[in-house]
Protein backbone atom coordinates (compact mmCIF):
# COMPACT_ATOMS: atom_id res chain seq x y z
CA UNK A 1 0.00 0.00 0.00
CA UNK A 2 1.50 3.36 -1.08
CA UNK A 3 2.48 5.26 1.96
CA UNK A 4 1.98 8.93 1.90
CA UNK A 5 4.57 11.28 0.94
CA UNK A 6 6.13 12.54 4.53
CA UNK A 7 6.96 16.26 2.50
CA UNK A 8 2.82 15.89 1.69
CA UNK A 9 2.04 14.95 5.61
CA UNK A 10 3.92 17.93 6.78
CA UNK A 11 2.38 20.58 4.45
CA UNK A 12 -0.68 19.34 5.80
CA UNK A 13 1.05 20.07 9.57
CA UNK A 14 2.07 23.87 8.28
CA UNK A 15 -1.64 24.06 6.98
CA UNK A 16 -3.05 22.97 10.45
CA UNK A 17 -0.22 25.58 12.11
CA UNK A 18 -1.93 28.55 10.18
CA UNK A 19 -5.16 27.69 10.67
CA UNK A 20 -4.31 27.85 14.63
CA UNK A 21 -3.25 24.48 15.61
CA UNK A 22 -0.42 24.82 16.90
CA UNK A 23 -0.67 28.27 18.19
CA UNK A 24 -3.26 28.00 20.65
CA UNK A 25 -5.91 25.85 21.71
CA UNK A 26 -8.43 23.46 19.70
CA UNK A 27 -11.54 22.24 21.15
CA UNK A 28 -12.73 18.97 20.50
CA UNK A 29 -16.53 19.49 21.57
CA UNK A 30 -18.98 16.42 21.92
CA UNK A 31 -20.75 15.47 18.86
CA UNK A 32 -24.52 15.43 18.50
CA UNK A 33 -24.65 13.20 15.46
CA UNK A 34 -23.92 9.77 15.16
CA UNK A 35 -20.02 8.60 14.74
CA UNK A 36 -19.46 7.29 11.31
CA UNK A 37 -16.15 5.62 13.00
CA UNK A 38 -15.79 2.40 11.02
CA UNK A 39 -15.29 -0.33 13.50
CA UNK A 40 -14.44 1.96 16.42
CA UNK A 41 -11.90 0.64 18.61
CA UNK A 42 -13.36 -1.60 21.66
CA UNK A 43 -13.70 1.47 24.11
CA UNK A 44 -14.25 0.78 27.60
CA UNK A 45 -18.08 1.34 28.80
CA UNK A 46 -19.70 3.18 30.08
CA UNK A 47 -18.72 5.97 27.07
CA UNK A 48 -17.26 9.60 28.44
CA UNK A 49 -19.87 11.43 30.18
CA UNK A 50 -18.52 15.01 31.67
CA UNK A 51 -20.03 16.63 28.12
CA UNK A 52 -23.82 15.50 28.55
CA UNK A 53 -24.43 15.24 32.35
CA UNK A 54 -24.03 17.25 35.45
CA UNK A 55 -20.33 16.33 37.01
CA UNK A 56 -19.77 16.95 40.94
CA UNK A 57 -16.40 19.00 40.66
CA UNK A 58 -16.07 19.53 44.54
CA UNK A 59 -12.67 17.42 45.61
CA UNK A 60 -14.15 13.77 47.41
CA UNK A 61 -11.39 11.54 49.75
CA UNK A 62 -11.64 8.05 48.40
CA UNK A 63 -10.46 5.89 49.80
CA UNK A 64 -9.46 7.14 53.33
CA UNK A 65 -6.28 5.73 53.20
CA UNK A 66 -4.52 7.48 50.28
CA UNK A 67 -3.22 5.16 47.00
CA UNK A 68 0.57 4.83 47.80
CA UNK A 69 0.91 7.34 50.18
CA UNK A 70 0.00 10.20 47.66
CA UNK A 71 -3.03 12.83 49.60
CA UNK A 72 -3.36 13.57 45.90
CA UNK A 73 -4.35 10.32 44.63
CA UNK A 74 -7.48 10.05 47.18
CA UNK A 75 -9.26 12.97 45.76
CA UNK A 76 -11.91 12.34 42.94
CA UNK A 77 -12.02 15.35 40.59
CA UNK A 78 -14.02 14.96 37.61
CA UNK A 79 -14.56 18.27 35.15
CA UNK A 80 -17.34 18.75 32.23
CA UNK A 81 -13.82 19.89 30.18
CA UNK A 82 -10.44 18.39 30.61
CA UNK A 83 -7.72 20.55 29.51
CA UNK A 84 -4.47 18.37 27.96
CA UNK A 85 -0.91 19.69 26.90
CA UNK A 86 1.08 17.94 24.24
CA UNK A 87 4.56 18.31 23.76
CA UNK A 88 6.20 16.92 20.80
CA UNK A 89 8.69 17.92 18.48
CA UNK A 90 7.71 19.17 15.06
CA UNK A 91 10.49 22.03 14.49
CA UNK A 92 7.79 24.47 13.31
CA UNK A 93 10.12 27.11 13.16
CA UNK A 94 12.13 25.52 10.99
CA UNK A 95 9.21 25.30 8.24
CA UNK A 96 8.12 29.40 8.84
CA UNK A 97 11.61 30.61 8.80
CA UNK A 98 12.08 29.04 5.16
CA UNK A 99 12.11 31.25 2.36
CA UNK A 100 10.77 28.88 -0.26
CA UNK A 101 8.53 26.15 0.49
CA UNK A 102 9.36 24.46 -2.34
CA UNK A 103 13.26 24.71 -1.77
CA UNK A 104 12.29 23.18 1.88
CA UNK A 105 10.38 20.48 0.35
CA UNK A 106 13.17 19.42 -1.10
CA UNK A 107 15.09 19.02 1.64
CA UNK A 108 13.04 17.47 3.87
CA UNK A 109 14.84 15.81 6.22
CA UNK A 110 14.31 13.04 8.40
CA UNK A 111 14.18 14.54 12.36
CA UNK A 112 10.55 16.13 11.44
CA UNK A 113 8.80 12.62 11.20
CA UNK A 114 8.67 10.82 14.11
CA UNK A 115 6.99 14.24 16.21
CA UNK A 116 4.79 14.90 13.45
CA UNK A 117 3.63 11.29 13.26
CA UNK A 118 3.33 10.66 17.04
CA UNK A 119 1.16 13.78 16.65
CA UNK A 120 -1.43 11.90 14.25
CA UNK A 121 -1.77 8.98 16.10
CA UNK A 122 -2.64 11.24 19.11
CA UNK A 123 -4.78 13.35 17.05
CA UNK A 124 -6.91 9.83 15.66
CA UNK A 125 -7.09 8.95 19.66
CA UNK A 126 -8.75 12.48 20.55
CA UNK A 127 -11.36 12.46 17.64
CA UNK A 128 -12.08 8.71 18.43
CA UNK A 129 -12.65 9.89 22.10
CA UNK A 130 -14.66 12.87 21.18
CA UNK A 131 -16.85 10.73 19.17
CA UNK A 132 -18.02 9.37 22.52
CA UNK A 133 -18.67 12.64 23.63
CA UNK A 134 -15.64 13.78 25.14
CA UNK A 135 -15.01 17.40 25.37
CA UNK A 136 -10.89 17.81 25.89
CA UNK A 137 -9.12 21.08 24.94
CA UNK A 138 -5.69 20.64 23.75
CA UNK A 139 -2.69 22.38 23.33
CA UNK A 140 0.08 21.37 21.58
CA UNK A 141 3.40 22.59 22.35
CA UNK A 142 6.75 22.19 20.37
CA UNK A 143 9.86 21.20 22.25
CA UNK A 144 11.66 22.72 19.55
CA UNK A 145 10.20 26.54 19.70
CA UNK A 146 12.38 28.94 19.81
CA UNK A 147 9.54 31.50 20.77
CA UNK A 148 8.72 29.17 23.42
CA UNK A 149 10.87 26.24 24.32
CA UNK A 150 9.78 24.32 27.76
CA UNK A 151 11.50 26.16 30.10
CA UNK A 152 8.62 29.48 29.33
CA UNK A 153 6.12 27.00 28.50
CA UNK A 154 6.29 26.08 32.26
CA UNK A 155 5.25 29.92 32.64
CA UNK A 156 2.09 29.33 30.28
CA UNK A 157 -1.58 30.24 31.11
CA UNK A 158 -2.29 26.72 29.57
CA UNK A 159 -0.12 24.53 30.81
CA UNK A 160 -1.12 26.03 34.59
CA UNK A 161 -4.17 24.67 34.50
CA UNK A 162 -3.69 21.48 32.69
CA UNK A 163 -5.15 18.52 33.79
CA UNK A 164 -2.74 16.10 32.21
CA UNK A 165 0.40 16.58 30.54
CA UNK A 166 1.55 13.89 28.01
CA UNK A 167 5.47 14.12 26.20
CA UNK A 168 7.32 12.91 23.49
CA UNK A 169 10.52 14.25 25.31
CA UNK A 170 14.10 14.83 25.81
CA UNK A 171 15.85 14.21 28.80
CA UNK A 172 16.46 17.66 29.46
CA UNK A 173 12.97 18.48 28.73
CA UNK A 174 11.44 15.47 31.25
CA UNK A 175 13.49 17.14 33.74
CA UNK A 176 11.85 20.49 33.29
CA UNK A 177 8.70 19.22 33.06
CA UNK A 178 8.74 16.50 35.88
CA UNK A 179 9.77 19.12 37.77
CA UNK A 180 6.43 21.09 37.14
CA UNK A 181 4.18 18.14 37.54
CA UNK A 182 5.40 17.46 40.54
CA UNK A 183 5.40 21.35 41.94
CA UNK A 184 1.57 21.57 40.43
CA UNK A 185 0.54 17.86 40.91
CA UNK A 186 -0.49 16.88 37.47
CA UNK A 187 0.22 13.76 35.69
CA UNK A 188 2.78 13.77 33.24
CA UNK A 189 3.52 11.00 30.57
CA UNK A 190 6.60 10.69 29.16
CA UNK A 191 6.04 8.65 25.94
CA UNK A 192 9.30 7.46 24.56
CA UNK A 193 12.35 8.55 26.00
CA UNK A 194 13.79 5.08 27.93
CA UNK A 195 14.75 7.22 30.85
CA UNK A 196 13.58 8.51 34.44
CA UNK A 197 16.16 11.62 33.43
CA UNK A 198 17.24 11.28 37.16
CA UNK A 199 13.91 12.16 38.91
CA UNK A 200 12.99 11.27 42.23
CA UNK A 201 10.20 11.36 44.55
CA UNK A 202 7.56 12.75 41.93
CA UNK A 203 4.68 10.05 41.56
CA UNK A 204 2.95 12.11 39.16
CA UNK A 205 5.52 10.95 36.58
CA UNK A 206 4.41 7.88 34.64
CA UNK A 207 6.80 6.23 31.80
CA UNK A 208 5.94 3.74 29.23
CA UNK A 209 9.05 3.40 27.67
CA UNK A 210 10.31 1.23 30.04
CA UNK A 211 14.22 2.57 31.19
CA UNK A 212 17.07 -0.04 30.59
CA UNK A 213 17.20 -0.79 33.97
CA UNK A 214 13.69 -2.34 33.69
CA UNK A 215 15.12 -4.22 30.38
CA UNK A 216 17.72 -5.54 33.11
CA UNK A 217 15.45 -6.95 35.22
CA UNK A 218 13.16 -8.77 32.56
CA UNK A 219 16.17 -10.25 30.21
CA UNK A 220 17.54 -11.53 33.59
CA UNK A 221 14.40 -13.18 34.54
CA UNK A 222 13.49 -14.29 30.95
CA UNK A 223 17.02 -16.05 30.71
CA UNK A 224 15.74 -17.62 34.25
CA UNK A 225 12.72 -19.16 33.12
CA UNK A 226 13.08 -19.83 29.69
CA UNK A 227 16.80 -21.41 28.93
CA UNK A 228 18.22 -24.06 30.62
CA UNK A 229 22.08 -25.79 30.97
CA UNK A 230 23.24 -21.83 30.72
CA UNK A 231 26.35 -20.78 30.12
CA UNK A 232 25.46 -16.95 30.60
CA UNK A 233 28.08 -14.21 29.20
CA UNK A 234 27.26 -10.16 29.31
CA UNK A 235 28.92 -8.63 26.30
CA UNK A 236 30.08 -5.05 26.94
CA UNK A 237 32.44 -2.65 24.55
CA UNK A 238 34.71 -0.36 27.00
CA UNK A 239 32.17 2.80 25.99
CA UNK A 240 30.80 4.61 28.30
CA UNK A 241 27.05 3.74 27.39
CA UNK A 242 28.15 0.13 27.15
CA UNK A 243 29.82 0.36 30.67
CA UNK A 244 26.46 1.86 31.86
CA UNK A 245 24.41 -0.54 30.62
CA UNK A 246 26.66 -3.51 31.47
CA UNK A 247 26.30 -1.92 35.17
CA UNK A 248 22.87 -2.23 35.61
CA UNK A 249 22.86 -6.21 34.42
CA UNK A 250 25.97 -6.61 37.07
CA UNK A 251 23.52 -4.92 39.92
CA UNK A 252 20.47 -6.68 39.04
CA UNK A 253 22.30 -10.11 39.06
CA UNK A 254 24.38 -9.61 41.79
CA UNK A 255 21.16 -8.03 43.82
CA UNK A 256 18.78 -10.96 43.77
CA UNK A 257 19.66 -14.11 45.58
CA UNK A 258 18.01 -16.25 42.45
CA UNK A 259 20.38 -15.25 40.44
CA UNK A 260 22.83 -17.72 42.08
CA UNK A 261 21.87 -20.74 40.00
CA UNK A 262 22.86 -19.03 37.31
CA UNK A 263 26.25 -17.70 37.32
CA UNK A 264 27.08 -14.54 34.55
CA UNK A 265 30.56 -13.63 33.19
CA UNK A 266 30.86 -10.41 31.91
CA UNK A 267 32.96 -10.09 28.68
CA UNK A 268 34.73 -6.40 27.15
CA UNK A 269 34.85 -7.20 23.73
CA UNK A 270 35.30 -4.93 20.74
CA UNK A 271 34.27 -5.48 17.13
CA UNK A 272 37.53 -6.42 15.98
CA UNK A 273 37.61 -9.78 17.75
CA UNK A 274 38.22 -12.62 15.55
CA UNK A 275 35.91 -15.39 15.57
CA UNK A 276 38.34 -17.80 17.12
CA UNK A 277 38.52 -15.31 20.39
CA UNK A 278 34.84 -15.26 20.25
CA UNK A 279 34.63 -18.73 20.59
CA UNK A 280 36.64 -19.10 23.10
CA UNK A 281 34.69 -17.26 25.26
CA UNK A 282 31.55 -19.77 24.60
CA UNK A 283 30.85 -23.44 26.62
CA UNK A 284 30.89 -26.18 23.77
CA UNK A 285 28.92 -28.44 26.23
CA UNK A 286 26.57 -25.74 27.68
CA UNK A 287 23.70 -23.24 25.95
CA UNK A 288 25.43 -20.25 25.91
CA UNK A 289 22.82 -17.08 26.61
CA UNK A 290 24.64 -14.18 25.16
CA UNK A 291 23.42 -10.97 26.01
CA UNK A 292 24.78 -7.53 24.41
CA UNK A 293 24.23 -4.48 25.98
CA UNK A 294 25.06 -2.51 22.88
CA UNK A 295 22.47 -0.01 21.66
CA UNK A 296 24.34 0.37 17.95
CA UNK A 297 22.34 -1.51 15.40
CA UNK A 298 25.93 -1.99 13.54
CA UNK A 299 27.74 -3.16 16.23
CA UNK A 300 24.90 -5.77 16.92
CA UNK A 301 25.37 -7.08 13.42
CA UNK A 302 28.97 -6.70 13.09
CA UNK A 303 28.70 -9.23 16.33
CA UNK A 304 25.79 -11.60 15.22
CA UNK A 305 27.70 -12.21 12.05
CA UNK A 306 30.70 -13.62 13.74
CA UNK A 307 28.13 -15.75 16.07
CA UNK A 308 26.50 -16.92 13.26
CA UNK A 309 29.50 -18.56 11.95
CA UNK A 310 29.76 -20.68 15.15
CA UNK A 311 26.59 -22.44 14.91
CA UNK A 312 27.65 -25.39 13.86
CA UNK A 313 29.82 -26.08 16.45
CA UNK A 314 28.17 -24.12 19.46
CA UNK A 315 24.38 -23.95 20.76
CA UNK A 316 24.43 -19.67 20.99
CA UNK A 317 21.26 -17.57 22.03
CA UNK A 318 21.96 -14.08 21.17
CA UNK A 319 20.24 -11.76 23.36
CA UNK A 320 19.68 -7.69 22.95
CA UNK A 321 18.54 -4.16 23.24
CA UNK A 322 15.14 -2.57 22.15
CA UNK A 323 16.80 -0.83 19.15
CA UNK A 324 17.80 -4.17 17.56
CA UNK A 325 14.27 -4.13 16.40
CA UNK A 326 15.96 -1.45 13.72
CA UNK A 327 17.91 -4.40 11.60
CA UNK A 328 16.49 -5.24 8.92
CA UNK A 329 18.94 -7.55 7.96
CA UNK A 330 18.03 -10.31 10.03
CA UNK A 331 15.26 -10.91 7.36
CA UNK A 332 17.10 -10.27 4.10
CA UNK A 333 21.09 -12.48 4.80
CA UNK A 334 20.33 -16.07 4.93
CA UNK A 335 24.09 -16.40 6.85
CA UNK A 336 22.16 -14.62 9.84
CA UNK A 337 18.99 -17.32 9.79
CA UNK A 338 20.37 -20.34 11.91
CA UNK A 339 21.50 -17.66 14.81
CA UNK A 340 18.40 -17.49 17.21
CA UNK A 341 18.27 -13.84 18.24
CA UNK A 342 15.88 -12.18 20.89
CA UNK A 343 15.12 -8.61 21.53
CA UNK A 344 12.94 -6.63 24.43
CA UNK A 345 10.44 -4.23 23.97
CA UNK A 346 7.84 -2.18 25.82
CA UNK A 347 5.83 -1.92 22.05
CA UNK A 348 4.76 -4.65 20.75
CA UNK A 349 1.29 -4.87 18.82
CA UNK A 350 -0.78 -7.49 16.88
CA UNK A 351 -1.50 -5.86 13.32
CA UNK A 352 -5.13 -8.08 13.20
CA UNK A 353 -6.28 -6.45 16.81
CA UNK A 354 -9.27 -4.65 16.77
CA UNK A 355 -7.85 -1.04 17.82
CA UNK A 356 -4.87 -1.85 15.08
CA UNK A 357 -7.27 -2.00 12.13
CA UNK A 358 -9.03 0.72 13.33
CA UNK A 359 -5.84 2.75 13.34
CA UNK A 360 -5.33 1.50 10.29
CA UNK A 361 -8.55 2.53 8.94
CA UNK A 362 -8.17 6.18 9.93
CA UNK A 363 -4.85 6.32 8.39
CA UNK A 364 -6.19 4.84 5.59
CA UNK A 365 -9.12 7.85 5.05
CA UNK A 366 -6.56 10.63 6.49
CA UNK A 367 -3.04 10.01 4.77
CA UNK A 368 -4.19 7.27 2.27
CA UNK A 369 -2.04 4.74 3.94
CA UNK A 370 -3.12 1.74 6.27
CA UNK A 371 1.10 1.90 7.37
CA UNK A 372 0.94 3.99 10.78
CA UNK A 373 4.52 4.70 11.37
CA UNK A 374 5.83 3.01 15.43
CA UNK A 375 5.68 6.55 16.70
CA UNK A 376 2.05 6.90 15.05
CA UNK A 377 0.68 3.70 16.99
CA UNK A 378 2.50 4.85 20.65
CA UNK A 379 0.94 8.23 20.06
CA UNK A 380 -2.48 6.60 19.18
CA UNK A 381 -2.27 4.27 22.01
CA UNK A 382 -0.78 6.40 25.07
CA UNK A 383 -2.77 9.50 24.13
CA UNK A 384 -6.42 7.06 24.25
CA UNK A 385 -5.72 4.89 27.38
CA UNK A 386 -4.41 8.13 29.51
CA UNK A 387 -7.27 10.43 28.60
CA UNK A 388 -9.76 7.42 28.89
CA UNK A 389 -8.80 6.97 32.15
CA UNK A 390 -8.99 10.29 33.19
CA UNK A 391 -12.36 10.36 31.65
CA UNK A 392 -13.76 7.51 33.33
CA UNK A 393 -11.71 8.05 37.03
CA UNK A 394 -10.72 11.81 37.38
CA UNK A 395 -7.55 14.12 36.78
CA UNK A 396 -6.17 11.16 39.34
CA UNK A 397 -6.58 8.05 37.66
CA UNK A 398 -3.13 6.86 39.38
CA UNK A 399 -4.63 4.24 41.82
CA UNK A 400 -6.82 2.47 38.53
CA UNK A 401 -3.78 2.70 35.64
CA UNK A 402 -3.78 -0.60 35.09
CA UNK A 403 -7.67 -0.77 34.46
CA UNK A 404 -7.70 -3.51 31.68
CA UNK A 405 -10.42 -2.00 29.73
CA UNK A 406 -8.18 1.02 28.96
CA UNK A 407 -5.88 -1.53 26.95
CA UNK A 408 -5.83 -0.51 23.44
CA UNK A 409 -2.58 -1.87 21.25
CA UNK A 410 -0.36 -2.72 24.24
CA UNK A 411 -1.28 -4.08 27.72
CA UNK A 412 1.00 -2.45 30.00
CA UNK A 413 1.90 -2.95 33.92
CA UNK A 414 2.72 0.16 35.59
CA UNK A 415 4.13 -0.01 38.43
CA UNK A 416 5.87 2.16 41.56
CA UNK A 417 9.71 2.42 41.58
CA UNK A 418 11.12 3.22 44.93
CA UNK A 419 14.62 4.14 44.25
CA UNK A 420 15.32 3.69 48.41
CA UNK A 421 13.78 0.87 50.60
CA UNK A 422 13.15 3.46 53.05
CA UNK A 423 10.72 5.44 51.25
CA UNK A 424 7.03 5.38 51.09
CA UNK A 425 6.38 7.48 48.66
CA UNK A 426 7.29 6.64 44.90
CA UNK A 427 9.56 7.72 42.48
CA UNK A 428 7.56 7.57 39.15
CA UNK A 429 5.66 4.86 37.74
CA UNK A 430 7.14 2.57 34.99
CA UNK A 431 5.73 0.37 32.33
CA UNK A 432 7.04 -3.28 33.75
CA UNK A 433 5.81 -5.04 30.50
CA UNK A 434 8.30 -6.18 29.01
CA UNK A 435 7.64 -8.36 25.91
CA UNK A 436 10.36 -10.47 23.82
CA UNK A 437 10.46 -11.14 19.92
CA UNK A 438 12.74 -14.02 18.81
CA UNK A 439 14.10 -13.82 15.37
CA UNK A 440 15.21 -17.02 13.44
CA UNK A 441 15.23 -18.03 9.71
CA UNK A 442 14.13 -14.77 8.84
CA UNK A 443 11.43 -14.82 10.69
CA UNK A 444 9.81 -12.42 13.73
CA UNK A 445 8.15 -14.53 16.72
CA UNK A 446 6.46 -13.30 19.66
CA UNK A 447 8.62 -14.95 22.70
CA UNK A 448 7.01 -14.17 25.84
CA UNK A 449 6.66 -11.50 28.06
CA UNK A 450 8.08 -10.48 31.50
CA UNK A 451 6.77 -7.94 34.44
CA UNK A 452 10.04 -7.28 35.88
CA UNK A 453 10.10 -7.20 39.35
CA UNK A 454 12.50 -5.33 41.49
Amino acid sequence: MRRTSPHIRITRLMLWMWLGLCSGCFLFKSSTRTSQVPQAPPAPAPPPRPAVQAVDTAEKNIPAAAPFHVAAFAKLIRKPVYHIALFCPLYLDSMQNESSTNAWLTRFPDYFVPGLEFYEGVKVAMDSLRSMGARLVIKVYDTHSASLPITKAVEDSFLQKADLILGMLSYQELQTLGAFSRQHQVNLVSATLPNDAGITGNPFLIIVNSTLAAHAHAILQYVLTNFNNVHLTLWSQPSSDDNTIAQLFLDVHRQHPQYTVMPMQQVVYDTSWSISRIASQLDVNQNNVCIFTTLDPAVALNMAYKMASLTDRYQINMIGMPTWDQIHTWFTDSSLYGLPVFYSSPFVTSPQSPAARYLQQKFMQLYQTRDPSPYAWKGFDIGYRFVWLMLQYGIYFNARINDPRANMLIPYQFEPVYKKVTDSIPDYFENRKIFFMKIYGGRTYPAGSINAAD
